[in-house]
């Protein structure tokens, strides 16, 4: 195949390294043409005018270039489509150009990416391999394929019938599995049985986590599917508990399989068990339980209780998260406990769900779980692209031309904040808006809620950080940064938070 690389002449050079590297092991013949413009993505099919593309099989033009290529390779008989958005990337979209269709409007790096992600998804949805004897939680099998996320309603028999499905649909939606639904200790039968029911009306996959033995009794009369906690203290439990899976608890590794035995030995043949994964600094000891009961028992589906951690950490969940699925994945656990009890949780069983994939993958392919065309990368990425262009642009201290004089918009002002996902904006007019940045700027300004420059910057710039807020779960107020932690502060700033000692 003949190929042609179109860019403009700040990454020529790199263009030209991608194809030393491409053509050592693929059958490709490769042209540059350098278009008479700086920036790749200001390249045009104007730019292509008067070059004969005839003996190309393929051209490819920058990702981000703006133009018509579907009607200049209707006119010139020769594909033209979009390749990477970056220079780096288009190693990638060479190598896998045999089962990648390039588009005329969607760069190749995203396509490439979208075909990725499938191919994982579907290896890892095909896969049904496990331990021996898997449980079954309503129509979710436990012990077989990917790890299963279980999500726990904390307290939800103090909520309202409403409030507990919503929460319910919300977790299946974010990927959940298998929702519990969790009783507060000081609990009466009436009241845990009424949450049960409503989550057995949002969801096909339903669980309690309660220890006391009556309120286990009227669960499962009710039809959940899978008894919580259920340890030495309150075997009597086992009594009430039919068909539905059970998951037998204990911090002690031996007393944990004498109790699993115990329960067949009952006629319970549907158990998960639950070494009881604690909180760093006592992560390590908990582990190693899980990679001592996994040795001595390959039969019985294992549950892995990462919500005791990110819980008690203050730390960002989207990483703690993916290295407890791993962890899990790697000691042969089954299921993941979790909940969204506190705001530093929020999103943890979509990370959850998204890692399970990951961490599956990774033992199918035999490979870290990384290049999957998705990832749980937030604040930060793979890769660096810096485009060589802005470091040689000389350019004025801004500083030194902002007005340090306020003067308000004769049309009014808005009061921002967030609702859930989208972010509103209120004028004093009474006027409200909702949507993202993009949405409600645009209708302010077709309204005629916004007569000054300076105020529609303003607005955009606030509009902004309140749709960055909603996405990432985080606090929004007007006129404030963003809280980013310490990754929000400078250099210096944490140098001194974190004074270093040199004795």
């Amino acid at each position: 195949m003949k190929i042609l690389l179109v860019t403009g002449r700040l990454a020529a050079e790199e263009v030209r390294n991608v194809v030393k590297r491409i053509e050592r092991f693929k059958n490709y013949e490769i042209d540059v043409f350098v278009a008479d413009v700086d920036v790749a993505a200001f390249v045009t099919p104007g730019n292509l005018k008067g070059i004969d593309l005839s003996k190309y099989d393929l051209v490819i033009v920058p990702g981000n270039a703006k133009g018509n290529w579907k009607k200049l390779e209707e006119e010139t008989g020769v594909k033209v489509r979009l390749g990477s958005i970056h220079a780096a990337d288009l190693v990638y979209v060479l190598k896998n150009l045999d089962r990648l269709e390039l588009s005329h409007t969607v760069p190749a790096c995203k396509l490439l990416s979208s075909i990725m992600a499938e191919e994982v998804i579907e290896l890892v949805n095909s896969d049904s391999t496990g331990v021996k004897k898997p449980a079954f939680v309503g129509n979710v099998v436990v012990g077989r394929g990917r790890i299963k996320v279980v999500a726990e309603i904390v307290d939800a028999p103090e909520m309202s019938r409403d409030e507990v499905q919503e929460r319910a649909e919300y977790y299946i939606e974010n990927g959940a599995d298998i929702v519990d639904v969790g009783i507060p200790i000081e609990c009466d039968v009436n009241g845990a049985v009424k949450a049960v029911k409503a989550v057995l009306d949002a969801c096909d996959a339903v669980s309690v986590d309660t220890f006391n033995p009556k309120v286990i009794r009227g669960c499962v009369e009710a039809g959940v599917h899978m008894v919580m906690s259920v340890g030495k203290e309150n075997l009597k439990a086992l009594d009430f508990i039919e068909s539905q899976a059970v998951v037998i608890v204990s911090r002690d590794v031996e007393e944990l399989k004498k109790l699993v035995e115990f329960a067949r030995k009952r006629g319970k043949e549907n158990i998960v068990a639950d070494c009881i994964l604690d909180a760093p600094l006592s992560f390590y000891a908990s582990l190693e339980r899980y990679a001592t009961f996994r040795k001595i028992d390959d039969e019985t589906p294992v549950l892995f209780g990462a919500g005791n951690v990110t819980e008690l950490c203050d730390a960002d969940s989207t990483g703690m998260n993916a290295l407890l699925a791993f962890l899990a994945e790697e000691i042969g656990a089954n299921a993941l406990f979790t909940t969204e009890a506190s705001c530093k949780t929020s999103g943890s069983v979509r990370e959850l769900r998204v890692a399970s994939y990951m961490a599956r993958a990774a033992r199918l392919r035999k490979s870290p779980p990384k290049d999957f065309g998705f990832n749980l990368l937030v604040l930060k990425e793979k890769t660096r692209t810096e485009e060589k262009f802005f470091s040689e642009v000389k350019a004025a201290n801004a500083d030194e031309f902002a007005p340090n004089t306020f003067i308000r918009d004769p049309a009014g002002d808005f009061r921002i904040g967030v609702s859930g996902n989208d972010v509103v904006a209120v004028h004093e007019s009474g006027t409200a808006l909702k949507g993202n940045a993009e949405s409600v700027s645009k209708a302010a300004i077709k309204l005629g809620l916004v007569s000054r420059l300076d105020h529609a910057a303003y607005l955009g710039r606030e509009l902004m950080k309140a749709e960055i807020a909603a996405k990432l779960g985080k606090n929004y107020v007007q006129d404030e940064e963003l809280n980013f932690g310490v990754f929000g502060k400078s250099i210096e700033d944490v140098k001194n938070m974190f004074p270093v000692s040199r004795h």
